[in-house]
């Protein structure tokens, strides 16, 4: 009786390191500054357990102690923007974001549930609708789940953005952005505007890069052969010219000059870096557009 109680207790306390453990946090010690945080739920127990970057450059993904140790928030982000897109609150007790993943259309999310098996829910980004699949039905199919030990750091495309766990804070998560690419807060430069901050989210500039976000209707007008200005900088589509980077004459005004292989990539929602911008489909206006044509 003794021996079995003991291996209880021994595979007892290995799921509690296994789901308790984090690999530690690398930061960058130059090259970023401080651009945003974000404060998860709001309870005593609350604590960043993991994140995750989309690999195809759209969201992140945290997950969050519950008031009890059986439930897990799991919020899902806009890249860039860091608004709340996804919230929900599982009683399966843990989430392996690792072994999670993104549908190419970023309509669906399938989160693993189980350290040690295939056991998959696929979220509806769009509706909230949660049902549990098999493996079969994933992007990447049916892996050997091997569990890992947890991430609290991520850095996204380009290693533009670095977001981290806060050290001293553990419901919050801190987000450094690259010097050249850094976006002033809205109480540096709002001048009382209480807006600015959301207004100027994507705020870009020739010199120092940022985030452009192309609405369904500007890649409309671009694949037209329409040139179109974001923020103030113009951007244009040549379908042949391949991937050389576009070099202005002397005296000309900057552009940025999107490839065909870029296009392709905004079509499938794939983010990319192009110089010191990152390049993105808007989602929010694909889902208002498609929402309106229904």
């Amino acid at each position: 009786m003794k021996k079995i109680l003991l291996i209880a207790i021994i595979i007892s306390a290995s799921g509690i390191f296994a789901y308790s453990q984090t690999q530690p946090i690398n930061k960058p010690t130059t090259g970023y500054r401080f651009q945003e945080r974000i404060k998860g739920p709001n309870h005593k127990k609350s604590k960043v357990l993991e994140l995750m970057v989309d690999e195809h450059g759209n969201y992140l993904v945290a997950t969050f102690h519950g008031e009890k140790s059986k439930y897990v928030y799991l919020i899902v982000y806009n890249l860039y923007t860091w608004e709340e897109k996804y919230k929900i609150k599982l009683d399966d007790n843990r989430c392996e974001l690792y072994n999670s993943v993104f549908d190419e259309s970023g309509d669906f999310f399938y989160v693993n549930y189980d350290i040690y098996r295939n056991l998959f829910k696929e979220i509806n980004l769009k509706t909230g609708e949660i049902k549990e699949v098999d493996c079969t039905a994933t992007p990447k199919g049916c892996r050997k789940i091997e569990p890992q030990i947890y991430r609290v750091d991520a850095y996204t495309i380009g290693d533009n953005y670095y977001i981290y766990r806060d050290e001293k804070f553990l419901n919050y998560i801190r987000i450094l952005v690259k010097k050249e690419m850094y976006i002033p807060k809205g109480n540096e430069e709002s001048n009382g505007n209480s807006d600015y901050g959301l207004k100027n989210a994507l705020m870009v500039d020739p010199n120092s890069g940022g985030v452009i976000q192309i609405t369904p209707n500007d890649l409309r007008q671009l694949k037209a052969g329409i040139e179109i200005e974001k923020d103030g900088v113009p951007v244009f589509f040549d379908p042949n010219s391949g991937d050389t980077p576009y070099t202005p004459a002397e005296g000309d005004p900057f552009k940025i000059k999107l490839s065909q292989t870029e296009i392709n990539k905004l079509e499938s929602k794939i983010s990319f870096v192009h110089g010191n911008f990152v390049i993105k489909l808007d989602l929010e206006a694909l889902e208002q557009e498609k929402q309106q044509n229904n």
